[in-house]
């Protein structure tokens, strides 16, 4: 009787493997890359960043993208040092949907790249950059789009709260 236990153990317990290998080939991006997906948390679902601030801003819009940036990043003016130490892409070249950044003003200011004009001047969305909580447009002149680094966000893996 004992080994006839260990038989059907060992034999539901192949036919479970070989039925989740036969599942995983038949997804189109695997079995356990959807099991990641859905028990893993989406990484930008809380916006630590303070309402009516320019960081709150700029988080919402990469969200609203599907994108990702550091949930703590802090005060602007170290949004540019603190993408570089988490593997973010930080140059001078701009892109629509990547993060203008400056460490001018008391704390630093983000800005959101709506895109890029022909003559390399910037329209940017902003938030609290005259009052909080007013959104406002810009337009960055191509003679000054070097004086900014650029935060190039990353592709959310699990972006499952898009939009606010």
């Amino acid at each position: 009787m004992f080994h006839v236990k260990k038989w059907f153990t060992a034999i539901a317990i192949t036919s479970l493997a070989i039925g989740l290998y036969y599942v995983d080939k038949q997804m189109e991006d695997g079995l356990w890359a959807n099991i990641e997906y859905i028990i893993l948390p989406d990484p930008m679902a809380y916006n630590a960043y303070e309402k009516g601030e320019c960081t709150f801003y700029v988080f919402e819009e990469i969200k609203k993208d599907g994108n990702m940036i550091g949930v703590d990043w802090h005060d602007a003016e170290l949004w540019a040092s603190n993408a570089t130490d988490d593997d973010y892409n930080v140059d001078q070249k701009p892109a629509p949907g990547a993060v203008l950044q400056t460490e001018r003003g008391e704390l630093g200011h983000v800005a959101y790249i709506e895109s890029v004009k022909e003559d390399g001047s910037l329209v940017i969305f902003e938030m609290n950059y005259n009052t909080p909580y007013e959104i406002t447009e810009r337009l960055i002149p191509s003679e000054k789009v070097d004086q900014y680094s650029y935060i190039h966000p990353k592709e959310n893996p699990r972006p499952k709260s898009i939009g606010t």
